[in-house]
């Protein structure tokens, strides 16, 4: 496993289907996932993003979902092993943060502040 699928892995461990935001079906139904990908060697620290995309009246589910994905990432991060190196990937601030969709009332979007570190040289 390479460094972008240990990261698109990581997003699809949610329980809910992940995309790199240039990759989404357009037939995909929410709830799902979308990150940014960006890759980078030892040393440099990336600050990437992630999205909850939920169709509902409230925000209930997705705001529990977004607190499954804190729970998991803690205080320290998590490290995440693929061929020849890892990625660590700790909550970034503001973690979370509500979008609004002006073209439809019952889009739920809160969008994830990750930072990410690829522990390898390539």
């Amino acid at each position: 496993m390479d460094k972008e699928q240990c990261y698109h892995k990581f997003w699809s461990s949610f329980g809910l289907p992940a995309y790199d935001e240039r990759t989404v079906p357009e037939t995909v139904t929410m709830p799902y996932i979308t990150y940014e990908l960006s890759t980078d060697s030892i040393g440099n620290s990336l600050q990437l993003s992630a999205s909850l995309w939920y169709h509902s009246l409230g925000w209930a589910a997705i705001t529990q979902k977004a607190d499954e994905i804190g729970r998991a990432l803690g205080s320290g991060g998590m490290l995440l092993a693929y061929d020849g190196g890892a990625v660590w990937v700790v909550r970034g601030s503001p973690f979370t943060q509500r979008m609004d969709d002006p073209a439809d009332s019952m889009v739920r979007r809160i969008r994830l502040a990750v930072n990410v570190e690829f522990l390898s040289e390539d």
